[in-house]
C-alpha cells in the first residue's frame, strides 16, 4: 500500500505520442528526449502516473517497466479521450469489495453518502465564488441561493431531488464564476465553445487522477452510491470527482486572469472547438500542477473513504476548499 509521505513525493508525467520515439529508461529513470536534448526526466521512484496522449504503439518493455514501480499509465486519444487504464490495482481485495457493495447497495446508506458529497460540492463552489474580490449584489445573491441549496441538499431523502439541486446550484454558480469569460453554460463534451471544452479536459484529468487513488485500495470502480449503474460507467470515480470539481473550476479562471488562454491555441471545426496539438501540453500543465498541488487532500481523502468503508464507526471524508 502506498503511504501518505511517499505519495506527496510523486509527480505526474505527460508525454505526447511523438514523444515516445525519444523516451528510454536509464538508471531507474523515465528520460525523455526531443533532438537529443533531455526536455523531461525524473525517477521512477517518484511517478505516480504517466499520461500518453496521441495514438502510438507501445512497447511491452514501457509496460513492464512501469508496472515494476506500481506506476499507472493513462492511454488517451488526441481530444483526451479515454482508451485505457493499464495499472498496479488491488483487485483481489475482496473484504473491502464485500463492505462497498453491501453499503452502497442499501438505499438509505447510498443516500446519505450522497447527500454528503454534493453538499460538499456546493460548499466549496460557494468558497470559490467568496474569493471572488469586488462582490457585487448579484455575487451575493447567488451565494445566498447557494447556501440555501446546500441546506436542502442535507436534508433531501429523494434521488431524483437531489439531482435537481446539484444541477440548480452548478448553473448558477457558473454563470457567476465565470462571467468575464463569456459563458454560454455547460453542455459537457459537446465543445462548444473553448471554457467547455477546458473544463473537459481538467475534469478529465481529475477524473483519472481520482481513478488512480481509488485502485490503490481496491474499489470496485463501476459501483457507486450517487451516480448509477450504467454500462462502462465508472460510477464510484464520478461520485468521488463531485468535491474535487473546484479544482479545476479554479485552475480555469486562474489561467484566464492570468491571460494564459490564447485564441491561437484554439480550431474550430463542424460547430466544435479543439486544441491545436502544439497547445495541449500547455494546458495540460495547466491543470496537471493543480491537481497535484492538492494531491495531499485528494490522498487523505481517499484513504478516510477507504477506512469509513472498512469500519462506518470512522468519519466521512470531507474536503475543505477554502
Amino acid at each position: 500500500m502506498l503511504t501518505r509521505p511517499d505519495f506527496l513525493e510523486k509527480q505526474i508525467v505527460v508525454i505526447f505520442s511523438h514523444q515516445l520515439r525519444g523516451l528510454r529508461f536509464a538508471n531507474e529513470n523515465l528520460i525523455v528526449e526531443e533532438e537529443g536534448k533531455i526536455i523531461e526526466q525524473a525517477t521512477l521512484h517518484k511517478i505516480f502516473a504517466v499520461f500518453l496522449i496521441g495514438e502510438a504503439t507501445i512497447s511491452t518493455k514501457l509496460i513492464q517497466e512501469l508496472k515494476a514501480f506500481g506506476i499507472v499509465l493513462v492511454l488517451l486519444k488526441r481530444n483526451l479521450e479515454l482508451i485505457d487504464v493499464i495499472g498496479d490495482d488491488m483487485n483481489g481485495n475482496i473484504l473491502l469489495r464485500e463492505k462497498q457493495y453491501s453499503i452502497f447497495r442499501d438505499p438509505e446508506s447510498a443516500k446519505l453518502f450522497a447527500r454528503t458529497c454534493i453538499c460538499n460540492k456546493i460548499g466549496n463552489q460557494k468558497a470559490l465564488l467568496s474569493k471572488i474580490r469586488e462582490k457585487d449584489e448579484i455575487l451575493k445573491g447567488t451565494a445566498d441561493k447557494l447556501h440555501a441549496l446546500a441546506n436542502d441538499a442535507y436534508i433531501c431523502s429523494d434521488s431524483e431531488k437531489l439531482l435537481g439541486i446539484e444541477w440548480n446550484a452548478a448553473r448558477y454558480f457558473f454563470h457567476e464564476f465565470y462571467r468575464e469569460m463569456d459563458w454560454m453554460g455547460r453542455y459537457p463534451r459537446t465543445k462548444i465553445d473553448k471554457n467547455n471544452l477546458l473544463l473537459d479536459m481538467g475534469y478529465t484529468f481529475l477524473f483519472h487522477f481520482i481513478e488512480t487513488l481509488l485502485c490503490l485500495y481496491g474499489f470496485d470502480l463501476y459501483e457507486g452510491f450517487y451516480h448509477k449503474r450504467f454500462y462502462q460507467r465508472k460510477s464510484l470515480v464520478c461520485d468521488v470527482q463531485e468535491p474535487f470539481r473546484c479544482i479545476i473550476d479554479e485552475a480555469l479562471k486562474k489561467a484566464y486572469n492570468l491571460g494564459r488562454i490564447s485564441e491561437k491555441d484554439f480550431w474550430f471545426s463542424n460547430g466544435s472547438y479543439f486544441l491545436k496539438a502544439d497547445a495541449i501540453g500547455k494546458y495540460s500543465s495547466i491543470f496537471s500542477r493543480s491537481i497535484l498541488n492538492h494531491r495531499e487532500e485528494l490522498y487523505d481523502y481517499t484513504y478516510a473513504f477507504y477506512r469509513h468503508i472498512i469500519d462506518s464507526k470512522k468519519p466521512f471524508p470531507y474536503f475543505n476548499f477554502s
